[in-house]
């Protein structure tokens, strides 16, 4: 079975793994600090600011809207906020934009997030999550398209927006 990414067709739009970083890191900003500040609002009006519930219903909310973000963006337009800065495109296949169903297995591991306010799950969530990123970053580097576990697993592409 041949490759839907040929690597002499996707060398030159295949941005380094800085730009996809700095991209992700721009997303979660975008994603983590309004949602968090919400919540927060949210909690403390509710009489709930100094409980130990609410790090677990922040972590939760803020981790279903970041997996919410990426699915929506992705399946959409193919570009999430920070991708869109950093011209940068996810891609299936055929060029195209990724389905729902694409961006949401190029994305599960965020789902680890909604945990991490539990305790002792939340430490083991947040190995998880961090052994997630550390392998996405590796093989995005050792990748000849700079494709990570992620984009294998959902079958889709980072490329350079033209």
């Amino acid at each position: 079975m041949s490759d839907p990414f040929p690597p002499q067709s996707a060398a030159p739009t295949t941005p380094g793994l800085l730009e996809r970083f700095v991209a992700r890191l721009l997303d979660g900003l975008i994603v983590g600090i309004p949602t968090g500040l919400v919540m927060s609002i949210v909690l403390g009006i509710a009489g709930l600011g100094d409980e130990a519930i609410s790090l677990v219903l922040v972590s939760a909310v803020v981790g279903v809207a970041q997996l919410a973000y990426f699915l929506h963006f992705e399946s959409t337009t193919g570009q999430t906020i920070g991708k869109r800065v950093m011209s940068l495109r996810t891609v299936d296949a055929a060029g195209g934009v990724p389905s729902q169903q694409q961006a949401l297995r190029r994305n599960v591991w965020l789902a680890l997030s909604i945990f991490s306010g539990i305790p002792v799950l939340g430490f083991l969530t947040g190995l998880g999550s961090l052994a997630a990123v550390v392998a996405i970053a590796v093989t995005i580097n050792s990748s000849p398209l700079g494709r990570g576990w992620h984009d294998n697993l959902a079958g889709t592409a980072v490329v350079r927006a033209s």
